[in-house]
């Protein structure tokens, strides 16, 4: 019961601030909206190709028409614009004898570039151009321009041809359990929820134990007859309560605000939100203990934040990082509380899913508290 009257007095602490809100709620789904722009779905964008046609015949202008149709961003470039090159990600040339020897019959090499860039986007690039030539082929086969030569009407035909709707057609489906990976809010709440989280934990828990000793408010609670422990677990269970506070009011906002999907089993939430609170605290007990003022709180805090956060890959989708990294991410907190929410969230595992991640935090957290109880028990004696 002790434990509990010290938990609850500190959270009001807490809560009796008057910017609680603007740094617990306002400015993470701030974050969160104008990073989910930034984020949004691949799909919706063209994939930019430059391409050279050295060829004057209006057959490869109609090849590069119907290249429109299959969504690129055409961006037709001039002969004396290859010393650009070497900056794109890709680039097709069109040979100058192009239509000549498809009108001939002959064999036509169309150049694919690839650089450096987007190796997803490239490969949709390249996918998309063999699409095109196939059809394009095939409709140079039916009408047989060989034979029949280009004219008036064999152009007509052959754009008939070419417009006429694909007999073997792949149907995109949406099904459940094939899931993308997260983008947009789904990809930036997650990553914004664990590094707000996890900053107001430092801060409101390491700020206010270390007012409580500089103002000898501490000095109260230890003269009571009450148990060391009974103290230290008092304090450490109110700077759990801020940030499973703090993870809910996220989650519920973004829910009702962005329409987040919450995964098949949200319920599943709730134990990583508090191995995530119990991480939280143990850090923010810690900061509380091993610093002497506010101010050293809030500079560490914002520093080891952000170091923990970069590396847990709450910035950026962690795909896009080495694999060097990938591998540091495994001994950082923060990537275990970002991938027990995208589990729970974005590919819709239940309790034994997030099982893991859970376990791990949770012997993050022990660490913290074998060095925060004895620092604790030390500072103790200092006031």
């Amino acid at each position: 019961m002790n434990i509990l009257r010290i938990a609850w007095y500190d959270l009001r602490r807490m809560l009796k601030d008057k910017m609680v809100l603007v740094w617990w709620l306002l400015m993470p789904m701030t974050f969160i909206y104008f990073f989910a722009q930034m984020m949004n779905s691949p799909q919706q964008v063209n994939t930019w190709i430059p391409i050279f046609n050295y060829d004057d015949h209006e057959l490869s202008q109609i090849f590069i028409d119907q290249m429109k149709k299959e969504g690129f961003s055409i961006d037709v470039r001039k002969p004396g614009d290859e010393q650009y090159l070497q900056g794109w990600s890709r680039a097709l040339i069109i040979p100058a004898t192009f239509s000549a020897d498809l009108l001939k019959g002959s064999r036509v090499h169309v150049s694919f570039l690839k650089g450096e860039g987007n190796s997803q986007n490239t490969l949709s690039a390249q996918t998309r151009v063999l699409r095109n030539v196939i059809q394009f082929t095939g409709a140079l086969a039916s009408v047989d321009v060989v034979n029949n030569r280009w004219t008036k009407l064999t152009r007509e035909n052959f754009l008939n041809e070419l417009n006429k709707p694909l007999q073997l057609q792949a149907v995109n489906r949406e099904h459940s359990a094939l899931r993308p990976p997260p983008y947009g809010f789904a990809l930036s709440l997650p990553g914004y929820l664990v590094m707000f989280v996890l900053m107001m934990s430092i801060m409101y828990g390491g700020v206010t134990l270390t007012n409580e000793r500089s103002q000898k408010q501490l000095v109260r609670v230890i003269a009571a007859p009450l148990h060391p422990m009974e103290i230290f677990l008092g304090k450490l269970l109110g700077r759990m309560f801020q940030p499973a506070l703090q993870a809910f009011m996220i989650l519920f906002a973004g829910y009702f605000l962005f329409g987040v999907n919450l995964g098949d089993h949200p319920i599943a939430l709730i134990p990583v939100i508090f191995c995530f609170a119990f991480f939280c605290g143990t850090l923010g007990v810690l900061f509380g203990v091993i610093c002497s003022t506010e101010q050293q709180v809030s500079s560490m805090g914002i520093l080891v934040t952000m170091l923990l956060t970069a590396l847990g890959g709450c910035w950026w989708p962690m795909e896009l990082v080495p694999e060097f990294f990938k591998t540091v991410m495994m001994f950082i907190p923060a990537y275990w509380a970002l991938q027990g929410f995208h589990d729970v969230m974005a590919f819709g595992k239940s309790f034994a899913g997030v099982a893991p991640e859970c376990i791990s935090l949770i012997a993050f957290a022990l660490l913290i508290l074998l060095a925060a109880v004895p620092l604790f028990e030390w500072r103790k004696h200092e006031i």
